[in-house]
């Protein structure tokens, strides 16, 4: 692993249009860097749902779902008949293979998605907006702005401060403990983040 700092404008995230027509996505980050959708092993995107439709097939895939704007997103599994609902700000952790049906009962929403190859990566998704100093650790940190403007704090020499608008994204590769934290400050009332932390599992 190499230790990189990136900043991804959110002018470099391409919209990739659903087959079923329901939305669009935009892909974040994916490990490896040439991975395709049939061999990763963790990606990160964030979704415009517009229409109500089934949740796509992913096996052998973890996910964490966070619903960042619009909403709520109701969520129907017809082999159990089990409903959810998703707010605005809530996780869903769920299996890929696991059949969700989306209502969008009050019109279209953004999401934000890890996905895990299993066995092989785990991580988690938190939901940041006030100031406050973020611990890093060893792996992948992504910072990814859903709403209002953030300053990220970071010592000069990787790159000091950034301010970071919806859509854009800071990642963050580390291979060690750093003995700084980065130092998150919102400069609009409504700013929120979503802090994604992914590590490998060892392999034999």
């Amino acid at each position: 692993m190499q230790d990189t700092i990136r900043y991804i404008p959110a002018a470099e995230l391409t919209a990739s249009p659903w087959k079923n027509g329901g939305g669009t996505t935009r892909q974040i980050a994916i490990f490896p860097a040439n991975a395709t959708m049939d061999d990763f092993i963790w990606r990160i995107s964030a979704a415009d749902v517009a229409a109500d439709g089934p949740f796509s097939y992913w096996e052998d895939i973890d996910r964490i779902l966070v619903l960042t704007q619009g909403g709520p997103m109701h969520l129907h599994r017809p082999d159990t008949g089990q409903d959810t609902v998703l707010e605005t700000g809530a996780r869903l952790y769920f299996a890929g293979e696991t059949p969700y049906m989306a209502t969008l009962r009050t019109g279209p929403a953004r999401d934000f998605n890890l996905m895990l190859r299993r066995k092989q990566a785990h991580g988690c998704v938190d939901m940041r907006s006030g100031p406050q100093k973020l611990p890093l650790r060893p792996g992948d940190t992504i910072l990814h702005c859903v709403q209002g403007r953030f300053q990220t704090g970071l010592p000069a020499h990787l790159g000091g401060d950034r301010i970071l608008e919806p859509g854009d994204t800071l990642h963050i590769t580390l291979d060690y403990v750093p003995f700084f934290p980065l130092i998150l400050t919102p400069l609009t009332p409504d700013a929120r983040l979503a802090d994604a932390r992914v590590n490998l599992y060892p392999q034999r």
